[in-house]
C-alpha cells in the first residue's frame, strides 16, 4: 500500500511516519477522491490501541498520509520469534478487538487486518495500523443482524484487496463486505497466536485461497476448548455462522479462563460404581462448562493505581495538563475507603514511551488493577479515554470516553472515578457519592494555572517553587473561591520555607497560614486543604493536638493520602510516639511505594526507636529510588549521628553537599567535623555557610548545629532561641534528636522545650 518513511513535524516537534500511497491510486480521480474521504473517516479514530491519522495531503501529485509514529515490533516478528504464550495471545486479542470495536463503531471495515498490520508497543500494547483498504460501513450491526457495505467500491466487483492468508471467504470470492469480515481475519490471527500456526496457510497462494474457501481450519489441539469453541464459530465459511459483531466476541474473550482447563473425563473403573460414575458425570459436566464458558469467579479490585495519563494533544507544552488530569483522577478514587489508590509519585515513574508492560508495574506497586489512558484537550472541549485493566490477569475490563467542556473538568474527573468505582464494584458511602456529584465548574484559566503550579510544585527545586507560587497566586487572582489553589499556595509556602532557599521560615508562616485557613472556609471537605493546616501546625505552631485534628480530618475524607500519612507519622516522631510514627510511615509507604521522601521520613522513628539498621535501609531504599536525591545520603550520615557515630557520618554528607542540596547539609556536615574533633574543618564549613546563605544571613539552626558540634553550648542554645523565634520548621527534632541531649540539663533548654509543648 505504500512507503513509509519516518519524519518529524517541525510545527510540533514530534516524530511521524509518512506514508506515500501507490501512483495508480494517485492517478485515478474516484480513487483519490474515495482515498480521502476513508482517509478522514480513520483519522476520526481516536482509541489508544488504534494508530491515530494526523492528515491526507498531495505533494507533486503523489498522495501522502501522515500517521502516529510507534516505537515496538509488529505483532507478525513477535510469533516469528516463536509461539506466544495463551495469556499474552489473550491479551493481545483482547486489545486488537477492542480497537476493531472502536473502528466497527466509527463506521470503518479494515478489511486488511493481519500481524504485520498491528504493531506491539515498547509497553506490549497494540496499536492496528493501515487503514489503507478500510472502507466506510452504513450502520452497526444489530445483535444478529450484520449491516453490508452498500457504497460505490473503489475497486470493481470481483477485484481482490487485501492479503491472501487473513482474507475472509467473501472476500476472496469478491463480494460485498461486512464487519464480519474483519471477524474471521481477526480468527485467524487469535489461532495462530494461541496454536503456534495458521490455520489455513499453505506453500502456495492459490492453495491457501481454497483452504480459505474449502478447507476447515487446522487448529493446534492444545487449544484449550472454551477457546476452541469461540475460534471455530469466528472463522466459520459462511458470516451468517459467525459472531454478529466484535462486541459478542470480546464478551465471550472476557469469560475464558486463562489458564484453559481441559475437560476430566471418567475411567472405565469409574462406571464399576454408578453413584461415583454419577457424581463424576456432574463433575465433569460442571468443569465442562467452565472450559467451555468461562465460568469463574471474578477477581475482588480492592487497589488500584492511575498511571500517567498520555498527553494526546500533541503538544509536549500541554504535559501539565495531562499531568494534572492524572493528579485529579487520583485525588477524586482516593476519597473512596474501599479502595487502597497509589499516590501521584509513585506512579509518575511510569511515565513516557519506556513503560514496563502493565503486570510488572502491577506488581511493583502491588495493585489488583491499573487504570491506563489518555488527554485531549481541543479548544474548550476536553476528553479523556480510561481504561480499567485487571492486572493479575492482564485482562482489560472496561474503556470509555469522557469528554466535557474544560468548564466542567472537575465533573468529568468526578465521572470517571464514579464509572470506575462501578466497574470494580465498589460500594461507596452516602458521603463519597455525595462528593463525586457536587464537582464545582471552574474558570478554565485558573484551573489552568492551578494545574501548572502543581506541576512545577511536584518538581520542588528552589526554582520551580518560585514558579509554583506564581502559578497558584495567578489562579486564586483568576477565582479568588477555587479552594485548590489555596491548598497548593500553602503547600509551596511551606516547602520553600523548609528549604529557606528563596523565602526564609519567617516569610512563609503567614503565608502559609492564610492560604490553608482560606482553602478549609472556600471547602471544608477538601482533604489537601485540611492537610495543608495539619502540616503548618506541625511545622510552625508545634500544636501536636490541633495538627492531629486536622490529619484525622483528613484521613476520614481521603483515607489514601499519602502525603498527609508522612507528616502525620513525622510528627509523631517529634513527639516520640515512635510505634505510632512507624505504622503511619509504613501505610505511607503502601500507598506512595516508588516515593524516595517518604523512607527519610520514615528513618526518623526508626533510629530514634534504635533500630539503626532498618533506618539505614529506609535511606538505602530512597537511594534506589533516586539515586541523584541528596536526602538518602544525609540519612545515612544522620542515623550514624544518632548511634553515636559523628565521624562516620562525614563520608555521607560530603556526598549529600556534592549533590544539589540545601544549606542545612553544610550545618550538618560541619556538626559531625567538630564533634569528632576536627575543629578546623568545623570553622570552614561556619564560613561557607556565611557566603551562601540566603540575603547573606546564616540561618540560626544552622548555626546551632555548628557549635553544639563544636562544644560551645551557650552559644548552640543563642543560636536556638533565635531559631525559634524566627520560625525555624527544624524545631521539631529537639525532643528526639540525641545531638541535642548536652543541652537537656539547661533551664534555657528546657523552657525552649515548653515553648514547644513538648511533654516532659
Amino acid at each position: 500500500m505504500g512507503v513509509v518513511y519516518r519524519a518529524r513535524d517541525p510545527r510540533l516537534d514530534r516524530q511521524v511516519a509518512i506514508k506515500l500511497l501507490p501512483p495508480e491510486m494517485a492517478a485515478d480521480q474516484h480513487a483519490r477522491e474515495r482515498l480521502r474521504q476513508e482517509a478522514m473517516a480513520a483519522a476520526a479514530l481516536d482509541h489508544p490501541y488504534i494508530c491515530k491519522i494526523f492528515e491526507i495531503g498531495e505533494h507533486d501529485g503523489a498522495l501522502f498520509l501522515v500517521m502516529e509514529y510507534i516505537a515496538g515490533e509488529t505483532l507478525h516478528r513477535r510469533m516469528c520469534n516463536g509461539r506466544m504464550p495463551l495469556p499474552e495471545a489473550l491479551r493481545v486479542a483482547g486489545e486488537i478487538a477492542e480497537a476493531l470495536q472502536e473502528a466497527h463503531a466509527g463506521g470503518i471495515l479494515h478489511r486488511d487486518l493481519k500481524p504485520a498490520n498491528i504493531m506491539l508497543t515498547q509497553q506490549g500494547h497494540v496499536k492496528v495500523m493501515d487503514f489503507g483498504l478500510a472502507k466506510r460501513i452504513v450502520d452497526l450491526p444489530a445483535a444478529d443482524d450484520a449491516t453490508v457495505e452498500i457504497q460505490a467500491q473503489l475497486t470493481v466487483p470481483g477485484t481482490i484487496l487485501g492479503t491472501p492468508d487473513y482474507m475472509s471467504p467473501e472476500q476472496v470470492k469478491g463480494l460485498a463486505l461486512d464487519v464480519r469480515s474483519d471477524l474471521f481475519s481477526f480468527g485467524v490471527i487469535l489461532a495462530e497466536m494461541a496454536g503456534g500456526r495458521h490455520p489455513f496457510h499453505k506453500t502456495s497462494m492459490a492453495e491457501t485461497l481454497s483452504a480459505v474457501l474449502r478447507e476447515p481450519p487446522e487448529l493446534s489441539g492444545d487449544i484449550p476448548p472454551g477457546l476452541l469453541l469461540l475460534l471455530r464459530r469466528l472463522l466459520a465459511k459462511s458470516a451468517e455462522d459467525r459472531y454478529a459483531s466484535i462486541a459478542d466476541v470480546r464478551a465471550d474473550l472476557a469469560r475464558l479462563p486463562v489458564a484453559g482447563e481441559k475437560v476430566r473425563r471418567p475411567t472405565r473403573s469409574m462406571w464399576k460404581w454408578p453413584a461415583l460414575a454419577s457424581l463424576a458425570i456432574l463433575v465433569g459436566a460442571a468443569v465442562y462448562l467452565v472450559a467451555h464458558f468461562g465460568i469463574s469467579h471474578p477477581h475482588v479490585i480492592r487497589s488500584i493505581a492511575v498511571l500517567p495519563l498520555d498527553n494526546y494533544s500533541s503538544d509536549p507544552n500541554q504535559e501539565y495538563f495531562a499531568e494534572g488530569m492524572t493528579d485529579e483522577l487520583t485525588a477524586d478514587l482516593a476519597t473512596i475507603s474501599q479502595l487502597r489508590v497509589i499516590s501521584r509519585g509513585s506512579v509518575m515513574q511510569f511515565k513516557g514511551e519506556h513503560r514496563p508492560p502493565t503486570p510488572e508495574i502491577a506488581k511493583i506497586l502491588n495493585v489488583d488493577a491499573v487504570v491506563e489512558g489518555s488527554v485531549l484537550r481541543v479548544g474548550d472541549n476536553v476528553r479523556i479515554t480510561a481504561q480499567l485493566i485487571d492486572a493479575r490477569a492482564d485482562k482489560h475490563l472496561w474503556a470509555k470516553k469522557f469528554e466535557r467542556n474544560s468548564r466542567d473538568v472537575l465533573a468529568l474527573q468526578d465521572e470517571l472515578a464514579s464509572a470506575i468505582a462501578r466497574e470494580i464494584d465498589v460500594q461507596l458511602t452516602p458521603a463519597e457519592q455525595s462528593r463525586l456529584r457536587s464537582a464545582p465548574s471552574v474558570d478554565p484559566q485558573a484551573h489552568d494555572a492551578y494545574l501548572k503550579g502543581r506541576y512545577f510544585f511536584n518538581r520542588p527545586s528552589d526554582e520551580n517553587l518560585q514558579k509554583a507560587i506564581a502559578q497558584f497566586e495567578e489562579a486564586v487572582k483568576l477565582n479568588p473561591n477555587f479552594a485548590p489553589a489555596y491548598s497548593g499556595l500553602s503547600d509551596a509556602y511551606l516547602w520553600a520555607g523548609y528549604n529557606e532557599g528563596v523565602l526564609t521560615s519567617a516569610e512563609a508562616k503567614p503565608k502559609a497560614k492564610a492560604a490553608a485557613e482560606k482553602a478549609i472556609q472556600l471547602d471544608p471537605d477538601s482533604a489537601e486543604a485540611h492537610t495543608s493546616l495539619a502540616v503548618f501546625k506541625l511545622f510552625y505552631e508545634f500544636d501536636w493536638e490541633g495538627s492531629e485534628r486536622e490529619f484525622r480530618r483528613s484521613f476520614a475524607l481521603n483515607p489514601n493520602y499519602a502525603f498527609a500519612h508522612d507528616q502525620f507519622g513525622l510528627g509523631l516522631s517529634f513527639q516520640g510516639r515512635l510505634d505510632e510514627s512507624i505504622a503511619e510511615g509504613q501505610r505511607a509507604s503502601e500507598l506512595d511505594p516508588l516515593s524516595p521522601q517518604i523512607p527519610i521520613d520514615n528513618l526518623m522513628g526508626l533510629a530514634w526507636k534504635g533500630k539503626f539498621q532498618a533506618a539505614i535501609e529506609e535511606a538505602k531504599r530512597a537511594a534506589d529510588l533516586d539515586p541523584s536525591f541528596f536526602f538518602p545520603q544525609w540519612g545515612y550520615g544522620w542515623v550514624d549521628i544518632q548511634a553515636g557515630k559523628p565521624a562516620d557520618a562525614i563520608p555521607a554528607f560530603r556526598k549529600a553537599k556534592a549533590m544539589e542540596s540545601p544549606a542545612f547539609i553544610t550545618a550538618w556536615l560541619g556538626y559531625s567535623y567538630g564533634a569528632s574533633g576536627d575543629r578546623i574543618h568545623a570553622t570552614a564549613e561556619l564560613e561557607e555557610l556565611k557566603r551562601t546563605s540566603l540575603h547573606g544571613h546564616v540561618l540560626p539552626f544552622n548555626l546551632a548545629l555548628i557549635y553544639l558540634g563544636l562544644g560551645d553550648r551557650e552559644r548552640a542554645l543563642n543560636y536556638l532561641e533565635q531559631a525559634y523565634d524566627s520560625s525555624s520548621q527544624w524545631m521539631g527534632w529537639l525532643k528526639g534528636d540525641r545531638i541535642f541531649d548536652p543541652l537537656r540539663s539547661e533551664p534555657r533548654f528546657v523552657a525552649l522545650m515548653r515553648k514547644l509543648r513538648f511533654a516532659n
